[in-house]
C-alpha cells in the first residue's frame, strides 16, 4: 500500500500541510526577532554598517522567497528546500547583525541556539536539510563563542549541544512525529477509500444514488456560481421486468453491469458523471450541454445500446435490449428536486410515447421539448 500512487499523493497532501506549517511559525518567528532587532536599532540610534546593511537586505528577501511557499496548493519538493534554506539564512543573518552592529557574541549565539532548535522541529521530515542547516548553525555558533575567549573544555561542552539535542531528537521527537504523519497519513487514506465505497454501486461499480445526489449538489453549485450549464439525463431499461422474469436475476445483474460499462464508455470526460440510481434506472451528468447537445448525446447512447446487440426474449418492441431516456438541462433558479423532476417528467412522456426513444424538457415554462425516436 505505501508504494501505491494512491499512497503517494495522500502522503504528500499531508507533507504539504507539514510543510507549510512549517515554514509559517518558522516564518513568524524570524520576523518577530527581525522586529526586536529593528526596534533596538531605532532606540540606539545608531545607523547599520555596511555588511549589516546588506544583512538586513538578505532577510528581506528571505522573508519574501519564503513566504511565497505559503500560497502553493500543493506539494513542491524545490520550492519547500528553498524557502527552508532561505530562513536558514534570514537566522544567520539575524545573528551577524546583532554581533555587527553591538559586538555581542552571546545574545547572538542565543539567538542561534533558538534557530537550531526551530529548525530540527519544522525539517524534522527532511533529513538532508536537517543536517545542513544544524550544521550551518554550529558552525556559526562555534566561530560566536571563539570570541568569548572560552576554555577548550567550556567550548566544548558549549559546542555539545547541537550534536547531543540533534541525536536525542533523531531518536526521539523525530521518530515520533514521522510515525504520527505515517498514521495521519494511513487514516486519511482509509477515510477516503471508505467515502468512495459508500457511493460506490455493489454490481456496476459505477456511482450509486448516493454519489449522484453528491455530483448534483455540486454540478449545481458549480452552474449558480459560474453560469455553466449542465444536464441530467435520467435513463431507464426498458421492459427489464420482463428481462429478469425470462432470464434469471442472475442474467439481469449481467446485462446491468454490461449497460453500465457501455455509459462509461460513452462518457469519458472526468467530469461526466455516471450513476446508477438502483434497479433498471441510471443517471448521467453532462457540464456544460445545452438542449440540442443533449439530444446528440441521447442519439450516442441509443447508438451504443443497440450496437451492444443485448438479446431480449420478452420484450414488446425488439428482440434485443432498448433504453428510453429522459433528459432535463439546467436553468436559473433550478435545484435538485425541481431538476429532477423535470427529466423523471421527460423519462415518463418518453415510455409513453412507446419506450426506446429520448425526451428533452429543456424549460418546462416554456415547453421547449426534443423529441428523438430511435428506428
Amino acid at each position: 500500500m505505501k508504494n501505491s500512487a494512491e499512497w503517494k499523493g495522500y502522503s504528500e497532501e499531508i507533507q504539504h500541510t507539514v510543510n507549510k506549517s512549517s515554514i509559517q511559525w518558522v516564518l513568524i518567528l524570524v520576523i518577530f526577532f527581525h522586529a526586536i532587532i529593528t526596534l533596538y536599532i531605532n532606540i540606539d540610534s545608531q545607523p547599520l554598517n555596511g555588511l549589516s546593511t546588506l544583512a538586513y537586505g538578505v532577510i528581506g528577501l528571505s522573508i519574501i522567497i519564503s513566504a511565497t511557499y505559503l500560497r502553493t496548493d500543493k506539494y513542491q519538493f524545490i520550492s519547500f528546500n528553498l524557502s527552508s534554506a532561505m530562513l536558514t539564512v534570514a537566522w544567520l543573518s539575524l545573528a551577524f547583525i546583532i554581533y555587527s552592529q553591538w559586538e555581542q557574541a552571546e545574545p547572538a549565539a542565543d539567538l542561534l541556539t533558538i534557530a537550531f532548535i526551530c529548525s530540527i522541529l519544522a525539517n524534522f521530515s527532511n533529513i538532508a536539510l536537517l543536517l545542513l542547516s544544524s550544521t550551518a548553525f554550529a558552525t556559526a555558533f562555534v566561530s560566536l563563542q571563539l570570541q568569548l575567549q572560552l576554555t577548550t573544555l567550556d567550548l566544548f561542552i558549549s559546542f555539545s549541544k547541537f550534536p547531543v539535542l540533534l541525536f536525542l531528537f533523531m531518536q526521539t521527537i523525530r521518530k515520533m512525529l514521522t510515525k504520527g504523519q505515517y498514521h495521519v497519513v494511513k487514516n486519511e487514506m482509509l477515510k477516503r477509500q471508505l467515502q468512495r465505497i459508500s457511493i460506490i454501486d455493489d454490481l456496476t461499480q459505477i456511482q450509486n444514488r448516493k454519489g449522484f445526489r453528491l455530483a448534483l449538489s455540486s454540478s449545481l453549485a458549480s452552474a449558480q456560481r459560474f453560469k455553466l450549464g449542465f444536464t441530467l439525463l435520467i435513463l431507464d431499461v426498458d421492459y427489464f421486468k420482463q428481462y429478469n422474469d425470462s432470464l434469471g436475476h442472475p442474467a439481469g445483474d449481467q446485462c446491468l453491469i454490461k449497460i453500465a460499462e457501455i455509459f462509461t464508455k460513452c462518457f469519458k470526460r472526468e467530469t461526466d458523471i455516471v450513476t446508477r440510481l438502483g434497479g433498471e434506472e441510471f443517471a448521467i451528468l453532462v457540464p456544460d450541454v445545452d438542449w440540442y447537445t443533449a439530444d446528440k448525446i441521447c442519439q450516442r447512447i441509443h447508438q451504443a445500446i443497440a450496437n451492444a446487440a443485448i438479446i431480449h426474449p420478452d420484450s414488446s418492441i425488439d428482440n434485443k435490449i432498448t433504453i428510453s431516456i429522459g433528459a432535463a438541462t439546467y436553468k436559473a433558479g433550478d435545484d435538485e428536486t425541481s431538476i429532477y423532476a423535470r427529466a423523471d417528467k421527460a423519462v415518463y412522456q418518453a415510455k409513453s410515447q412507446g419506450r426506446n426513444c429520448s425526451v428533452i424538457l429543456a424549460n418546462e415554462s416554456h415547453q421547449n421539448m426534443a423529441e428523438s425516436k430511435v428506428d
